[in-house]
């Protein structure tokens, strides 16, 4: 009979083998989003473009705004139609290979795409292929990671999204670099697919979600592991209910979440919290270069800005992912609201001091890389994480709307009321979010019907 030192110390064990394995899942979900993530590299892969990709025509129009501009509110929209499935999938053949099918579509998205000619067929495969790729293997490693670590669904949410933002500033350096030194268009965006095949290939391989306990009991002499999907689990689940389970709030069906009133509110929060950012991260560089008199109007100062607000997208998501587990989504929610507006108001106001451009830039895209892994850590907590997957890939259609409202601002309001309209619009959503927040707080201190 083993002695109850002997235990202790078998016990330790495992917990830091858990633990060793839990953080081996999270670094692999990094390393699948940051590939994930390259879609916000277009912001500066645009400047690159061969003139016949940045009119549906491929005729030039020098200083009309380009209908390229819509390939990323596109490839978000795609995004949030390949998230649905990825949760189905994820149920049935576990996050491991849903992440890598989901890498595997973004990445021959994106070398399909540099062999073609006209905008249309570009989109297909930049935008709709590759967006419906990277939905696929948005959420699941962040499930995955809920498993290892429940008690801190924030942090886990911020340092699997910090690669999301962070692979923009790595390949936006890699992108320019190469159209730096002379490379054509299509060669350059095939040699940054291999790239990303390569990285994404190691960070899906990574990811495992933990076993349910009964899934760790012997059966008939074997012991059962690997991915887990539901049909996967071996005993009945009310013979062993482990802590953090019990702890867990109560999940709602998926038709109980998206036909409640908190979903309508949040959904609302969503499209006013992102709309700002994804607008600021699509037209930054023009903004930049709009005034060939200002100071900021330098296409490598832009680009350097370009990659390290990528690198602030990726902190603040850490960093709010953070704060949403020790103060809650209101709190947190409120303040990165707050300084948001403050930005959006004194961005038109810095395009003669870089220094001020860049610290505006950069802590718009912190505080919208913050606002995101906020509102998955509040999704997970209004609505539990039995159904997290199909829920937020509905939750999520906020920011795919987002991003076709701030190209369509820009495209159909620049003319007529300048930057200095279009951020004083952006400004007035912020102000607008405080409001359905409240509202929000109201919801949530009413009984739900699954609670």
């Amino acid at each position: 009979m083993a002695s109850n030192g002997d235990q202790g110390g078998s016990d330790s064990d495992s917990k830091g083998s858990s633990m060793a394995r839990g953080f081996t899942c999270v670094l692999g979900g990094c390393l699948a989003h940051l590939i994930l993530g390259t879609m916000y590299c277009w912001g500066n892969f645009l400047s690159y473009a061969p003139s016949s990709l940045l009119f549906f025509d491929g005729l030039p129009r020098p200083g009309v705004t380009p209908d390229a501009i819509q390939v990323l509110p596109v490839a978000l929209v795609a995004l949030n139609l390949g998230m649905p499935i990825g949760a189905r999938l994820n149920k049935r053949v576990g996050p491991r290979l849903t992440t890598l099918l989901g890498c595997a579509a973004m990445v021959l998205g994106t070398y399909v795409s540099s062999y073609t000619t006209r905008l249309l067929p570009f989109m297909f495969w930049y935008s709709l292929v590759s967006g419906l790729g990277v939905g696929l293997g948005y959420s699941t490693p962040m499930i995955a990671g809920w498993s290892w670590f429940p008690g801190h669904k924030g942090l886990i949410n911020g340092l699997t999204l910090f690669g999301f933002g962070f692979g923009a500033f790595i390949f936006n350096k890699v992108g320019t670099n190469l159209a730096s030194s002379g490379m054509a268009w299509g060669p350059m965006i095939r040699q940054i697919s291999f790239m990303y095949a390569a990285v994404s290939f190691v960070g899906s391989l990574l990811i495992k979600a933990k076993p349910p306990l009964e899934e760790c009991e012997a059966v008939d002499g074997e012991v059962v592991d690997g991915d887990v999907v539901e049909s996967d689990v071996v005993s009945p689940p009310s013979k062993v209910t482990s802590s953090a389970s019990s702890s867990e709030p109560p999940s709602a069906t998926f038709r109980q979440a998206i036909s409640s009133r908190r979903f309508l509110v949040l959904w609302s929060i969503g499209l006013m919290a992102f709309t700002p950012g994804l607008t600021i991260l699509g037209v930054y560089k023009r903004f930049g270069m709009s005034n060939p008199a200002a100071l900021i109007a330098n296409d490598k100062l832009l680009s350097t800005i370009g990659g390290l607000g990528a690198i602030t997208s990726g902190l603040g998501r850490v960093m709010w992912g953070g704060i949403v587990d020790r103060v809650g989504f209101q709190k947190g929610y409120g303040a990165q609201t707050l300084l948001q507006l403050l930005f959006m108001l004194v961005l038109p106001l810095s395009v003669n001091s870089p220094l001020l451009f860049g610290a505006s830039i950069c802590s718009a895209l912190s505080l919208y890389g913050g606002s995101i892994a906020m509102y998955v850590t509040c999704s997970a907590q209004t609505f539990g994480v039995k159904n997290a997957g199909e829920i937020y890939s509905v939750l999520f259609s906020a920011l795919a709307l987002a991003s076709v409202v701030g190209a369509k601002l820009v495209i159909g309001l620049l003319p007529r009321v300048g930057w200095k309209g279009i951020f004083g619009i952006l400004a007035g959503m912020s102000a607008a979010n405080l409001g359905l927040l409240e509202v929000f707080k109201r919801e949530k201190a009413k009984k739900a019907a699954w609670e």
